[in-house]
């Protein structure tokens, strides 16, 4: 009779072997696993490539990226955190940005950066928009994202992740960011796994909708046209940006340039691609072939832009702005077919849970800044 000493309300058990009627069955050994919200996620992407690219400029003091964007965010957190509303995120991106290039302006003066470093800091303040647009996980109503688990907590995950990346990055003597983009993401697969080992609960750093395929869009013409036009608008927003740039390099002196020609470029980005976003139908705008991604696309884009002309003192030569245009632009093309098509491939595939959402694309994006790097030595002008 022992075989059915460990059934419980049946006819069969004795008094003693009974479990009683309110007890719940439980199974310790599986707990459900721990994930960040979608907003978060995105904002721990953005800022680990902005601290991997601000630690990586030879003219920044190592502990300035630290101190300039913990300072910005903070600024932020207690302001227009708030009281922003979703549909006018874009204004969140402005503030932070001009906290970034006020901030950067200062510390230039007293020689703890370069003159230029600002445009690093442009993926954090994607990140910094994206908390402010998108509701959270399984929310009708949005909320102010919380500043210790949504705001805080992904900061100084990628804060250590960053800088184990720039530490393994230093150590083969190269400094590119891919490597130190690389080694930051490896960093946060192993402490999620090494956490979860010693918890008992798994812990992804990601969030549960990044690793979901149930809203995947169908491949039709319609999406290869949405494709098409966007792509188009985003080479139509460099030339502008490109073309104001050239302008006011033209009618200022070198130090008012050198002041001016970041803002400029990133107010012309963000006004055309507002118009394009707003202006567009529904279906083309919340499409991941369409405009979902445009306003931080010309965002990083006109940061790179503004690199063109504030690295080498003087006006470019029309043709070398000509082909850096053409690699901005078949730049794109690459990074946002590849998160158009990805997830689509991924659903027959078997990966891990912790190198699943966020860590992955985290990966693809450093696979296509080491393109960006090797070619960037060609680039005449660079």
């Amino acid at each position: 009779m022992g075989l059915f000493t460990e059934k419980y309300n049946s006819p069969f058990d004795n008094e003693q072997s009974r479990r009683k009627i309110d007890d719940k069955v439980s199974a310790i050994h599986i707990r459900p696993a721990k994930y960040l919200t979608t907003r978060s996620s995105l904002f721990l992407g953005y800022t680990i490539l902005s601290l991997c690219l601000e630690f990586m400029i030879s003219g920044n003091l190592i502990w300035w990226p630290v101190a300039c964007s913990f300072v910005c965010l903070l600024l932020w957190s207690l302001t227009l955190r708030f009281f922003m509303p979703r549909n006018l995120s874009v204004i969140s991106f402005a503030f932070i940005m001009a906290l970034f290039i006020a901030a950067c302006e200062f510390s230039y003066r007293l020689g703890l950066c370069t003159p230029y470093a600002a445009a690093g800091f442009i993926p954090m303040a994607i990140g910094i928009m994206s908390l402010a647009r998108f509701k959270d996980d399984d929310n009708d109503k949005f909320t102010k994202p919380a500043f210790g688990k949504e705001v805080l907590f992904p900061y100084l995950i990628a804060l250590i992740s960053s800088v184990f990346g720039t530490l393994i990055s230093y150590i083969f003597e190269k400094r590119y960011v891919f490597v130190s983009l690389l080694a930051s993401v490896m960093f946060i697969i192993l402490m999620s796994w090494a956490i979860s080992r010693v918890t008992g609960i798994p812990r992804s750093a990601t969030s549960k909708k990044l690793t979901e395929f149930w809203d995947i869009p169908v491949a039709d013409i319609a999406a290869l046209r949405r494709f098409l036009c966007a792509r188009g608008e985003f080479a139509l927003v460099c030339i502008c940006c490109a073309a104001a740039l050239y302008a006011l390099s033209l009618f200022t002196d070198q130090d008012l340039f050198r002041i001016t020609a970041l803002p400029v470029c990133e107010v012309t980005a963000l006004l055309l691609g507002s118009l394009a976003v707003y202006a567009a139908k529904h279906s083309f705008r919340s499409s991941i072939f369409g405009l979902r991604y445009f306003i931080s696309e010309v965002s990083v884009a006109s940061a790179f832009i503004s690199l063109i002309f504030l690295v080498n003192p003087g006006i470019p030569r029309i043709d070398h702005l000509l082909v850096t245009l053409v690699f901005i632009i078949a730049t794109d093309i690459v990074m946002t077919g590849l998160l158009s098509v990805i997830r689509r491939r991924l659903i027959f595939v078997s990966k891990s849970r912790y190198i699943d959402g966020l860590p992955f694309y985290l990966i693809l994006i450093s696979l296509v800044v080491m393109l960006v790097e090797t070619c960037l030595y060609s680039l005449p002008g660079l």
